[in-house]
């Protein structure tokens, strides 16, 4: 009897460290698989977390670029409008100023004299002062039409076009200006006011295609730099 009671808690007790051991393997097993996700998570955590902080440092440098790029073509558009509001200002006082010098000069010095060869003078006088405007008008355009070359660098080409509208407006201005420069003379020697009303009126159209050109080359400007 003691041995058959013997042999059942032997049975029992090889049974119940049989099914220790099984349980216990069981939950190595858990516990290292737990171990591995709990591994694995943390790697895609810190993998996303590295991607998260690429892109972010991305988006910034792109915002930063996109920042600068705004920054720099905003100062440059600006810059040249400065430019051409000075030089047109500059240019309409100067122009006014010694156009009107020149003609009191010719008025009074042909009008007070009737020797022909004093009339003639003061016509070659009056020919030349003009000669010089013209000359010191094509020079300060030669100066706008560099500073639009600076803005084509960095313009879409909507604005180049503009640019080229406007450099052509400018360069009908000039011709008309000169042409009533060079026939000023002889339509006051002639008593033509007609002509120079008409050349005046001329003048004064070419003047408004610039300022239209000017403001639509504006308004361009401004979408491009809304658009950056």
């Amino acid at each position: 009897m003691e041995l058959y009671l013997i042999g059942v808690i032997i049975a029992i007790s090889a049974l119940y460290i049989k099914t220790y051991i099984q349980e216990k393997a069981k939950i190595d097993a858990l516990k290292s698989e737990n171990k591995k996700l709990i591994d694995q998570t943390e790697k895609i955590k810190s993998k996303y977390s590295k991607e998260l902080e690429e892109l972010k440092k991305e988006h910034q440098l792109e915002i930063s670029k996109r920042r600068y790029k705004y920054e720099s073509k905003r100062d440059q558009y600006v810059s040249f409008f400065q430019f051409l509001d000075q030089f047109t200002k500059d240019n309409t006082t100067k122009s006014q100023e010694k156009m009107a010098l020149i003609i009191n000069d010719f008025m009074t010095n042909f009008l007070n004299t009737q020797e022909h060869e004093h009339q003639m003078k003061a016509i070659t006088t009056m020919s030349n002062e003009m000669q010089k405007l013209t000359f010191e008008a094509n020079k300060d355009l030669i100066r706008v039409k560099q500073e639009t070359n600076t803005i084509r660098l960095i313009a879409s080409e909507k604005v180049i076009q503009k640019l080229d509208m406007l450099n052509l407006a400018f360069d009908k201005t000039l011709a008309d200006s000169n042409k009533t420069l060079n026939d000023l003379p002889s339509l006051i020697m002639n008593g033509d006011d007609h002509s120079i009303n008409q050349n005046q009126k001329q003048l004064e159209e070419s003047g408004k295609l610039v300022k239209k050109y000017n403001d639509e080359l504006i308004a361009l400007m401004r979408e491009e730099l809304d658009e950056i």
